[in-house]
């Protein structure tokens, strides 16, 4: 979680100032890599701009010698003792540094020692792995094959079904088209016929034929699918969804289209699309430029202007939850952890910031829960339930 012995300190004094309003564009930044590495600087964050949590300490530390506290955790930490004036003009932000400061030293030194922190209650031991190289193909023959879990990529051509080591899977003598299918806490790489490649998110497929003929090179995707196209100006790039299609020559793009959710989100990295609406493509058309993103919701596109690092982050191995509420990020949960999330109907639909790794065991981001007043029990047939603490 922290880089150094200082950075304590250091994210101490970034919160102190986030509180009075007076935070960089460079702390800013600091910030928030500071929150994206672990989601428990998270909930420490949460806990220090809380002004419930804020009155709370305040009254503590009044009751306490705060520049002994203070500089107990500044020997602890092994960091260069700092006074505390007491002034009554700044003995609030202090106060609120202070409070800060501890907190962050005593998940420090948590890390430091490999401890568990000790919480007020134990919810449950239950925990699941995330997701992992799982797949299947699927061929016009009607036969399947289940990919190997060791391996990341298959490439496809004319002739056969290869992993990336060489490995034949099947010849295509005989096979017209393929579809590959990522179950629940599944993903997968894989080269189609013209050397485009893509990957495929938890819980999505891609359809194509083994030999690109006509004008177009026709693909059909359900799901979440990253797209880096091999560029043919004479051949462009379809790309079908239920109720969109994507035409492209060369670029890198990402499809987010799962069934549940009411809206369907390309976002360029490179290159020029043209989304359309199936329904009406002549008139609800858009051409999107790299850094954009459209959204194909109630019949209308709408583009606007994104961080392509936040809309791709899941194909670098994070989550990203920057303004995504909780019912949208326990979809992602769901499917990446294969589990069922059922939440009750008194729990806030609360807002996420940052993010965390996608290798992280469900309980990792299940604790960002405990921070917001929710609790959360899992059960042996991977149901897990949702709801405020008592």
């Amino acid at each position: 979680m922290y880089q150094n012995q200082h950075e304590p300190q250091e994210i101490g004094q970034l919160l102190l100032k986030k509180i009075n309003g007076n935070l960089s564009l460079e702390d800013e930044q600091v910030l928030k890599q500071w929150l994206s590495a672990d989601p428990r600087n998270q909930a420490l964050y949460a806990r220090c701009i809380d002004p419930l949590q804020q009155k709370q300490v305040y009254a503590f530390l009044n009751k306490i010698d705060t520049s002994k506290a203070w500089l107990e955790i500044q020997t602890d930490l092994e960091i260069t003792p700092t006074k505390i004036h007491k002034s009554n003009r700044y003995i609030w932000r202090y106060s609120v540094a202070a409070a800060c400061a501890l907190l962050i030293g005593s998940i420090f030194l948590w890390t430091k020692h490999n401890n568990t922190l000790n919480n007020t209650e134990t919810i449950t031991k239950l925990d699941y792995k995330p997701a992992s190289n799982k797949a299947i193909i699927k061929l016009s023959n009607g036969e399947s094959f289940t990919l190997d879990n060791n391996q990341d990529l298959v490439e496809v051509n004319s002739k056969s079904i290869t992993y990336s080591d060489g490995k034949t899977i099947t010849s295509t003598d005989d096979i017209t088209s393929a579809e590959i299918n990522t179950p629940r806490s599944g993903y997968y790489k894989i080269i189609l016929p013209d050397g485009t490649q893509a990957q495929l998110n938890a819980e999505s497929s891609l359809s194509y034929p083994l030999t690109f003929h006509g004008h177009t090179r026709e693909v059909w995707i359900t799901g979440e699918v990253y797209f880096d196209v091999k560029k043919n100006e004479k051949q462009p790039f379809v790309v079908h969804t239920q109720r969109q299609e994507i035409q492209v020559l060369g670029t890198s793009f990402n499809v987010n289209a799962y069934d549940e959710k009411n809206s369907i989100k390309t976002s360029l990295i490179k290159g020029i699309v043209k989304v359309a609406n199936k329904s009406n493509k002549a008139s609800s058309s858009k051409i999107l430029y790299p850094n954009q993103q459209s959204i194909l919701s109630t019949g209308k596109i709408l583009v606007k202007e994104i961080d392509p690092k936040v809309e791709i982050a899941w194909i670098n191995g994070k989550f990203n939850f920057d303004g995504k509420h909780l019912k949208e990020v326990m979809l992602e949960i769901s499917r990446w952890y294969d589990i069922d999330v059922f939440i009750s109907n008194d729990v806030p639909n609360i807002e996420f910031f940052g993010g965390t790794f996608r290798n992280n065991n469900l309980s990792t981001i299940l604790s960002l829960l405990e921070q917001n007043n929710i609790s959360y029990t899992i059960s042996k047939d991977k149901k897990l339930y949702i709801k405020m603490k008592n």
